[in-house]
């Protein structure tokens, strides 16, 4: 059976698909109830889908609340409009929820991090090691982490995001002369 994804993880999704916008919220409700699809919009009786839409409006507000108060998210009304953006928090939280949420590669295949990040910039590498582990790779040597997801895009995105470049190379590879026992 598949996980239901909750509200809040579902939003910040969404948000950093849409990166720094003005949104209308009717908008927004709209695009994070698509996945239940016609099932919303054959509710039989116009007042019972005008009910049902308030009350994910409502539901939606109280859950924008919430990621505004956990600095997930910085909120303010511009006009009809709220404008909504990510806060490095934000961010953080949808890349490791990605990366858990990536397809497994092939048998044999893995996503490779290799990283030489300079004393100076320490806590950018206890950052990186922390989205690693959280993102389920497993640690081959002590700057040398790998999976066995899909997930080249978003750690080097993050990369990219951070200006850890200089430092972090990221690799598919398929052979591996002594894979790892367990990756995730």
């Amino acid at each position: 059976m598949a996980k239901s994804i909750p509200l809040t993880k579902m939003i910040l999704l969404t948000l950093a698909g849409l990166a720094d916008t003005a949104v209308d919220l009717g908008n927004l409700t709209t695009a994070v109830g698509q996945r239940y699809g016609s099932a919303w919009r054959r509710g039989g009786q116009e007042y019972v889908a005008e009910l049902k839409r308030l009350r994910r409006k409502q539901i939606l507000r109280t859950t924008i609340n919430q990621l505004r108060y956990r600095k997930y998210i910085t909120a303010r009304s511009v006009g009809q409009r709220l404008l909504i953006t990510l806060t490095n928090k934000g961010h953080a939280a949808t890349i490791v929820y990605r990366l858990k949420l990536a397809k497994p590669h092939p048998p044999g295949r893995y996503t490779v991090v290799i990283f030489d990040v300079p004393e100076s910039q320490a806590a950018a590498r206890k950052q990186l090691r922390l989205l690693l582990k959280q993102g389920g790779f497993c640690k081959l040597q002590q700057s040398v982490w790998l999976s066995q997801t899909n997930t080249y895009q978003t750690v080097a995105e993050f990369v990219q995001q951070t200006k850890l470049f200089e430092w972090v190379n990221v690799y598919q590879a398929d052979h591996l002369l002594h894979p790892p026992r367990r990756a995730s």
